[in-house]
């Protein structure tokens, strides 16, 4: 599994996951329009670290299953004080967070095979396991919007997979492979 992560971590350095562009004249291609509220019927995150603010497509292609989020990185948010003064950037370890955020998306939506959410969903239960692989490319500033991309790369009901990317500004912030386990109470 490792030369596979470190495959697709050079692969997805300088190459867009997705963009809405290229995923909407698939067959399972979905744009999506929803917002906090929604997404926090699907993944248990809430505010303050709810990191993804907007779900706006999917593609639920076997094979291919791909979601595209975004994320206003605000600029009065607080960590920005200590991280760094003067030269403010977002925390590599918060992309990572925000790219599993988006992954749990993904999987509530190919766990149900719809591009629907019912209206009592129930978050996905998960813990993370490890990170597989990261790549920090480029700094993801405040006030600016991060389009995220995530990408099953393995699920088998127990133990999933997922490729995130971090973009802003047509840059690749970040790209990182990380497993979680799934469990009921």
């Amino acid at each position: 599994m490792t030369e596979d992560v470190e495959k697709l971590l050079r692969r997805y350095r300088k190459k867009p996951l997705a963009e809405t562009e290229s995923l909407t004249g698939r067959e399972k291609y979905f744009r999506l329009e929803y917002g906090r509220e929604a997404i926090e019927r699907i993944i248990p995150h809430r505010k303050p670290f709810l990191l993804v603010d907007r779900l706006t497509g999917l593609d639920l292609t076997d094979g291919e299953e791909t979601i595209i989020g975004e994320r206003l990185i605000n600029s009065s948010d607080p960590l920005f004080k200590g991280h760094f003064p003067g030269h403010p950037v977002y925390p590599g370890s918060l992309q990572l967070e925000m790219g599993g955020q988006l992954g749990l998306c993904l999987t509530y939506f190919f766990m149900h095979q719809s591009h629907l959410i019912a209206y009592d969903a129930k978050p996905v239960k998960v813990l993370v396991t490890k990170v597989l692989g990261a790549m920090f490319l480029d700094q993801l500033l405040p006030g600016r919007t991060a389009v995220m991309a995530a990408r099953k790369v393995f699920y088998d009901g127990t133990f999933g997979t997922v490729l995130s990317q971090i973009m802003s500004d047509g840059k690749i912030c970040s790209v990182s492979v990380a497993e979680v386990m799934f469990f009921d109470e």
